[in-house]
């Protein structure tokens, strides 16, 4: 079935990887810009190091992707962030993977309690200062303003920003992204009925065509996770800790 062979995915080959089923020597990890985590990564033909995006299949206990959830004690700023229950023998598997990939002996491992009874794995964005809501001039003939369009006397060289929801290419260009980021909330349950299409086989090349969700998955339904993985230390504290950056959410089925 479609979704027994998501389960057993190792990678596309080029993007994603299913840390479960990967094999840990494929991959390295490395540092970028001024940060000093190492992040999973691996060696394009050209030698340049881009960071790995990674796959956990799982089972909601709370979402908060689509509309983001307060964070910190005063409530000013806000998160995106899922927790989850992953397969037990393919996370177990996938902390057997992490562990090799940053020849680490242990990793503390980012978990949650909710509702005071279900651990889960917690992977989430960079929390941020709650955004004041923008116009939205999505519609057909929507003017850009003279600031945003081209400079007089010439057209701007500045960079377009990444998107992490537009392409697998931008998503992998951060290792953390914020709230304030269109971090991408898919629904693919099409591609995962029973009675779907024969022609209708999942790939990580649709992923930017499907649907967006209006809502957040509930409790008890199947998503896959898509993330990157990084480690860090903490100032007096012994050990080495696993982050784990939400880079988007694919509905795979309902409860």
């Amino acid at each position: 079935s479609a979704l027994q062979k998501l389960v057993t995915f190792a990678t596309d080959g080029a993007y994603v990887i299913n840390p479960a089923r990967q094999d840990p020597c494929s991959v390295v990890t490395t540092t970028f810009g001024q940060s000093i985590n190492p992040v999973l990564s691996w060696a394009l033909r050209s030698g340049q190091m881009v960071r790995v995006i990674c796959m956990s299949l799982g089972f909601v206990f709370t979402c908060n992707v689509v509309f983001p959830a307060s964070f910190g004690k005063q409530g000013t700023q806000s998160v995106k962030s899922i927790l989850f229950g992953p397969v037990r023998a393919e996370w177990e598997r996938t902390v057997g993977f992490f562990g090799s990939a940053f020849k680490q002996d242990s990793l503390g491992v980012p978990t949650f309690t909710a509702s005071q009874r279900y651990v889960g794995i917690s992977i989430r964005t960079f929390p941020s200062e709650v955004a004041p809501a923008l116009p939205d001039i999505s519609f057909i003939g929507a003017t850009p303003t003279k600031r945003s369009g081209k400079k007089a006397g010439g057209s701007t060289s500045a960079k377009v920003p990444s998107v992490p929801s537009r392409s697998l290419l931008e998503m992998r260009d951060k290792t953390t992204w914020s709230t304030n980021d269109d971090v991408g909330a898919w629904d693919g349950t099409e591609y995962f009925k029973r009675n779907k299409k024969p022609s209708m086989k999942f790939s990580f090349d649709v992923l930017h065509t499907l649907p967006r969700l209006t809502a957040d998955p509930n409790f008890g339904d199947t998503v896959m996770v898509l993330y990157s993985a990084s480690t860090y230390r903490r100032d007096n504290v012994a050990g080495t800790s696993l982050s784990l950056n939400l880079y988007g959410i694919v509905l795979v089925s309902r409860k």
